[in-house]
């Protein structure tokens, strides 16, 4: 995988938690890997490394709210190790 920048991290972190709610994890997770790709111009398989890495160190995770209808989105960890 290719390493980031700290600029390039905090925009992947970005792009993501600027999804916003979403109905599915399914749709969470590949909208995440669509928006690395366009943010990044990558290829699908080098989209969904970064994105693993994000989650792996704990930079962003996943939330979910539940209610009449559950949905999920990307937030900022709280106690993350990186530098998003």
């Amino acid at each position: 995988m290719p390493s980031l920048t700290p600029e390039e991290e905090a925009q992947a972190c970005d792009a993501l938690v600027n999804l916003g709610w979403l109905e599915t994890q399914q749709g969470l997770h590949s909208e995440g890997v669509r928006a690395i790709q366009e943010l990044r111009h990558s290829s699908v398989v080098e989209a969904r490394a970064v994105f693993r890495d994000l989650r792996l160190r704990k930079l962003i995770e996943e939330q979910s709210e539940m209610g009449a209808q559950t949905r999920f989105r990307w937030v900022r960890s709280h106690g993350r190790r990186g530098r998003c």
